[in-house]
């Protein structure tokens, strides 16, 4: 029966991901997001622009591991950090980290570009180390702001905090998306559009989206601003 397994890459290993898949049957693309499509043990594999691999056939579970041998990944385990909800007027910001080994959550992405996110956070749920999990409500927020503190700083204290906490269990790389905020923490690094391009990064993500998802609070935010950027 025809199985469908998806991997996602980064564009720095994009180059080597299409000389393994060179090796291959060479396939026509069909669609102009597609970068190249090959064939493998039955198998129909395509590479969207995007970086997202998708292998599809009988044994999908199989040339997937091939490819992943072929690529040289090793186990690698990384703390992701990211937040959904900083710009809404509405309901929580939840910023979450997960502990995991990259490899092992490739199957999933940014959650912005996720139409499934409670299927995927059972994947990422089941595949992780460990996550840590803030959630910050509207009154929170407005509380918080309201005797001076702005979203940076509420946002780089929980970053320590979550860092520490996963840290504590597992010596791993501490890597944040987006531009660097002030943080105390020197092992901790920013990385812009690193939900993209870390694996980990999406991960978290995608359980941070799913705990807004499902979140009772829709209060709005009464000290709001029409541009939530880095200053506020």
């Amino acid at each position: 029966m025809p199985t469908q397994e998806t991997l996602n890459f980064g564009k720095p290993e994009k180059k080597r991901l299409n000389e393994i898949l060179a090796l291959f049957e060479d396939a026509p693309v069909t669609n102009y997001f597609e970068e190249k499509r090959a064939k493998k043990g039955g198998c129909t594999i395509t590479l969207y622009n995007s970086g997202k691999l998708s292998i599809q056939g009988a044994d999908a579970a199989k040339v997937k591991e091939e490819i992943i041998s072929m690529m040289g990944l090793k186990e690698k385990l990384v703390i992701g950090i990211d937040e959904t909800g900083r710009g809404e007027r509405t309901g929580p910001m939840v910023i979450t980290g997960v502990l995991a080994d990259t490899n092992s959550v490739r199957e999933v992405r940014d959650s912005k570009k996720t139409t499934d996110i409670a299927k995927k956070e059972k994947i990422v749920s089941e595949k992780m180390f460990g996550s840590v999990s803030v959630v910050l409500n509207a009154r929170l927020i407005d509380l918080c702001r309201n005797k001076g503190k702005n979203l940076n700083e509420l946002e780089a204290r929980t970053i320590e905090k979550i860092a520490e906490i996963l840290s504590f269990f597992e010596e791993a790389e501490v890597i944040v998306d987006g531009a660097p905020l002030k943080v105390q923490g020197k092992k901790i690094k920013f990385l812009p559009k690193g939900d993209d391009l870390e694996p980990v990064i999406g991960a978290a993500s995608i359980v941070a989206k799913h705990l807004r998802n499902n979140s009772s609070d829709k209060g709005e935010r009464k000290t709001w601003k029409k541009k939530e950027n880095s200053q506020n």
